[in-house]
């Protein structure tokens, strides 16, 4: 048996969601092919070795009769492998990543680079614009030290005049994203000059990194890429959201939206979407496994990348699992392909 080391919880504020996802790895693993130690990591950092019968990790009871783990690093050698089933940052942004390359021990899941630079929506498309995935027209938008906020053009250069500038480049409305937030956390849409700032200083209160995207009317379309050198690529997924757009609520607790496999779209435009998905990954340096997300403009049939998730969720509703069910692997055989990729380093 393998000694597995499961981390969940995490200081981001998708704190909870790593709960469910972990919850529903527990409750699909084979739990005779491994030797499971679990960890909780609460919103202040802290790490505890839980109780190891617990069936649901989302109850407020989580952390009883729990013991704080004061040599973190003590622990992860002790182990054969780890999965880090952990969300946003400080957990699939590579520091976790970077702690588990210190120790020497292999885990699940894209390794440093891919996972920060994913992480992060503005190097996300500095990056993939190099190699030509198509992207709506965006801004970066800092937050200083000092509080105020600066458009960062392509060059670097300080851009102070903030409303002028996604009038002119972008157009209302628009939408306005904390960069290196998840589970739609963070992110806004503006319809008017008005409500510009007081959105942007409401995005950075989740990150100092801020990306506004232009609108456009579309439909929300996610892959899912598994594997190393070799990775496969599923059937593209459709999110039907109950609302606006595909929020936090409308993700997690609005049983009205809807996914859909295969995409109710064209054939053709599904093979353009895993090409770039498939490219997407190689271009990160991708390890493992990612969910992919795109756009399909309802005007134009032009697909724009939205973002790649290096550790997406893993509830019992979460696309990529489902994603994955649909090529014929089940969510236990997934978690088992999971760690044995992990070992590939």
């Amino acid at each position: 048996m393998k000694k597995l080391l499961m981390i969940c919880g995490g200081q981001s504020s998708e704190h909870i969601i790593s709960r469910m996802s972990c919850t529903s790895v527990l409750q699909n693993i084979h739990n005779d092919l491994y030797e499971i130690t679990l960890v909780g990591i609460d919103k202040d950092g802290v790490w505890y070795l839980l109780k190891q019968n617990q069936d649901d990790l989302t109850k407020e009871t989580w952390l009883d009769g729990s013991q704080k783990v004061d040599d973190i690093y003590g622990l992860l050698k002790q182990q054969d492998v780890v999965f880090p089933v952990l969300h946003g940052l400080y957990g699939e942004d590579g520091t976790v990543q970077g702690l588990l390359e210190l120790a020497n021990v292999p885990y699940v899941g894209c390794r440093v680079l891919a996972s920060s630079v994913s992480m992060d929506k503005v190097y996300t498309k500095k990056i993939l614009d190099t190699v030509g995935i198509p992207q709506v027209k965006s801004l970066y938008v800092k937050k200083k030290y000092d509080g105020q906020l600066v458009i960062i053009d392509s060059e670097f250069n300080e851009v102070t005049d903030i409303i002028t500038t996604v009038k002119t480049q972008l157009g209302l409305p628009c939408f306005i994203k904390a960069s290196r937030s998840g589970s739609s956390v963070g992110c806004y849409r503006c319809d008017t000059e008005g409500d510009l700032m007081n959105i942007l200083n409401e995005a950075s209160k989740y990150d100092r990194h801020i990306v506004v995207e232009e609108c456009i009317d579309c439909i929300e379309l996610e892959t899912a890429v598994l594997g190393n050198d070799n990775p496969i690529v599923s059937r593209v997924g459709q999110i039907m959201p109950h609302g606006e757009f595909y929020t936090f609520e409308s993700k997690y607790e609005d049983e009205e939206s809807k996914t859909c496999i295969p995409a109710l779209v064209d054939e053709k435009i599904q093979e353009e979407i895993r090409d770039y998905a498939l490219k997407v990954f190689k271009a990160v340096d991708g390890h493992g496994l990612s969910r992919v997300d795109f756009f399909l403009d309802k005007k134009t049939n032009k697909v724009y990348l939205n973002e790649i998730n290096t550790m997406p969720g893993f509830t019992k509703i979460s696309m990529y699992p489902q994603l994955i069910a649909d090529l014929g692997i089940s969510y236990s055989d997934l978690i088992d392909q999971l760690i044995e990729l992990a070992f590939d380093k």
